[in-house]
């Protein structure tokens, strides 16, 4: 680590922090931007695997510990507070000339506070906005305090945190999704083909990839010709997946596997049995109506339930505020119930191409592509305003 900074010490530094596997994409991208501006500039922090093998010189993977819920938090808690000395210690080492935060609010909006505190002269962005608009509110004035900018990816973001934290400049570049977007002929897409995404984080495959799985079973013995495809984010949770479907028997449907490249697989798959979170927008991007679930703890979940303002947790239905996509939460995802809703799906044309023109036009209102570029530029802005 120490030639690293002495390499580094007349080059711009930026400072990053990904959580998840989603962060760790748009901070991978993110990065290829910045350095198409500066081929000079450094990266350090944490992220994932993407962020890593674009160049960011990583302390440690924070994508690969990524836990939902308050009890599977709390479990994590002395583990987080060593990541969270551990780079703060490195920020007093390097002096970034900025400190990029994605998403992972919870941890982030801590650090910043302890950042701001501590060296207050270093701009501090938020890439991505954390959704106080659906729940934790109060977490807007925190912003205004410690944060330098916020970048947004929902257009109606930079609306709401207007009222709700005026003094703090925000800005909407649009949906980092769309830079990612492929445009693949129609006829390439299989009807007879439904994708499996139980989710990014350990305690997420583990609670919904054995419904996902026994769904498509039952699927499978009213539609035999059935193919299903199963897409991991990283090697990880492709390995943790392996060891549950290890618990079933394989041969009981026509499964497919991969890491990575969800969109480029998405697109060709007609539905998706899909936890919900980032994956469940990118099937809206891909023009795949998915069949959004999840479960948690049922603690976490009525301590949500109580402080979500939101009627639905699909961001599709969130934007659309309507059930454009089939929501089964909680009790109500069982594996029969799935299989059925998903068949119902299969099989009406018509409602299926209803949600697909529902979702394109949501889909139109997210931005153009171009937006890490945009990104960049406003994180670069930043620096300047504030040298």
């Amino acid at each position: 680590m120490g030639e690293s900074l002495e390499t580094a010490v007349n080059n711009r530094k930026i400072f990053l922090i990904a959580g998840e596997s989603s962060g760790d994409l748009h901070g991978a991208n993110l990065i290829r931007a910045l350095r198409m501006k500066d081929s000079k500039m450094e990266f350090f922090g944490t992220g994932g695997n993407q962020m890593l093998s674009v160049g960011q010189q990583q302390e440690f993977d924070m994508a690969e510990h990524a836990v939902v819920g308050l009890i599977e938090v709390g479990k994590h808690y002395t583990k987080f507070r060593r990541f969270f000395n551990r780079l703060l210690e490195l920020v007093r080492q390097i002096q970034p000339d900025a400190i990029v935060l994605i998403d992972y609010p919870g941890f982030n909006l801590r650090f910043a506070k302890e950042v701001k505190r501590l060296f207050p002269s270093i701009p501090i962005i938020q890439y991505i906005c954390p959704q106080v608009w659906a729940w934790k509110s109060g977490r807007a004035k925190v912003m205004e305090q410690v944060l330098d900018s916020v970048m947004s990816i929902f257009p109606f973001e930079q609306e709401w945190m207007k009222k709700a934290a005026p003094t703090l400049k925000v800005k909407w570049v649009g949906h980092p999704t769309k830079d990612r977007l492929l445009t693949i002929p129609e006829e390439y897409r299989d009807q007879k083909r439904i994708a499996l995404l139980p989710g990014s984080r350990v305690d997420e495959v583990k609670k919904h990839f054995p419904i996902l799985f026994k769904a498509a079973h039952l699927m499978s013995q009213r539609i035999p010709d059935l193919k299903f495809v199963w897409i991991a984010p990283d090697e990880k949770i492709f390995k943790l997946g392996n060891q549950l479907l290890d618990e079933f028997s394989r041969s009981a449907i026509h499964l497919e596997s991969y890491i990575g490249y969800s969109l480029t697989h998405l697109s060709r798959c007609k539905l998706a049995m899909v936890a919900s979170g980032t994956a469940s927008l990118e099937c809206a991007f891909a023009g795949v109506p998915p069949i959004v679930v999840y479960k948690v703890n049922p603690f976490t979940f009525e301590v949500g339930r109580r402080l979500v303002k939101v009627k639905y947790l699909s961001m599709i239905n969130v934007l659309a505020n309507a059930p454009v996509v089939p929501e089964l939460l909680q009790n109500n995802l069982t594996a029969p119930r799935l299989a059925q809703e998903t068949h119902r799906l299969l099989i009406d044309q018509e409602r299926y191409l209803s949600i697909r023109e529902k979702m394109r036009k949501i889909v139109d209102t997210l931005g153009d592509s171009g937006v890490s570029d945009i990104a960049a530029e406003w994180i670069l802005s930043r620096i300047h305003t504030s040298s």
